[in-house]
């Protein structure tokens, strides 16, 4: 398993955070899911429904339906279809149990996509199929249900959810000043950094730095450094350009104070990408910086 399902994994095997994720996104909050009557699908103590351990996260719901949570970062135009198939695999699997005759229990599917870009591809069967006036009749159309981490709101009633997907959201959109101005992420834990962190590779150092107590004081740290950087770089190429009397002289300083920023950034650990945008700097400008 890939180390971002395996991220994944570890934070919705939190029972409450895999009932709100569901709640929130495929009930519409009609219904809450009360954590306590979920089990994690395990071979050996669900052996009676025949599942095989495929799917990247199950729990059976108070003995009533299976929840299947599936894991996506890459674009796949025939999502809709493979949903189905685990759907309908689930099913199919409880038949073959050696159990007397049973209702078999529906099985609810949420694709999770933490992908970079947003999602764009299809999401419902008839969209991947030749269009056909005898479908309807023979296969019901489906539209799978989708949480895009690059456009959907982010409406948790779990605060562990709400900072997690915020900090990857931001990250992914470079609204980087969202990082310091949401007052949410004043302080976020640790473990929800070190999850999010997996996803957008933010420098180890800088967290490291601003970590107190099981705690990163990150939009603060950010805040005032760069607003510190900003000032300073300011008066140093407005000195520059007076003195030099004239606007190549001043626009000399300017770019002197960019520079300048920028180095002050890379010393702290920042990330390249927030750089350019905070200095107006080439990214390819920045990363040869970060090599001298």
């Amino acid at each position: 398993m890939n180390p971002y399902d395996l991220c994944l994994k570890e934070v919705f095997s939190n029972k409450q955070h895999f009932a709100d994720l569901f709640s929130t996104v495929y009930f519409k909050k009609g219904l809450l899911l009360d954590p306590d009557k979920l089990s994690l699908y395990d071979k050996e103590t669900h052996h009676d429904l025949g599942f095989r351990k495929e799917n990247d996260l199950l729990m059976f719901y108070d003995n009533k339906f299976f929840l299947h949570l599936e894991f996506q970062r890459k674009k796949d135009p025939y999502m809709p279809v493979r949903i189905l198939n685990y759907k309908y695999a689930g099913i199919h699997q409880q038949i073959k149990t050696d159990t007397k005759l049973h209702l078999l229990y529906p099985v609810y599917s949420l694709t999770l996509y933490m992908g970079e870009s947003k999602w764009e591809h299809r999401k419902r069967l008839y969209e991947c199929m030749v269009d056909n006036q005898w479908n309807a009749k023979e296969i019901p159309d489906y539209q799978m249900e989708l949480f895009d981490i690059n456009s959907d709101p982010i409406d948790f009633m779990c605060l562990y959810l709400q900072k997690f997907f915020r900090i990857i959201q931001y990250v992914y959109q470079k609204k980087w000043e969202n990082l310091y101005t949401d007052s949410l992420l004043e302080n976020v834990e640790e473990d929800i950094f070190y999850h999010a962190n997996v996803f957008v590779n933010l420098n180890q150092e800088f967290i490291q730095k601003h970590t107190k107590e099981g705690v990163i004081s990150m939009c603060k740290a950010l805040e005032e450094y760069t607003q510190e950087c900003i000032e300073k770089g300011e008066r140093r190429g407005e000195r520059k350009g007076i003195i030099k009397g004239e606007q190549r002289g001043y626009s000399k300083g300017l770019t002197n104070k960019a520079y300048e920023i920028a180095q002050n950034m890379l010393s702290k650990g920042c990330q390249h990408n927030f750089i350019a945008d905070m200095t107006g700097l080439s990214l390819d400008t920045v990363l040869k910086l970060s090599n001298h």
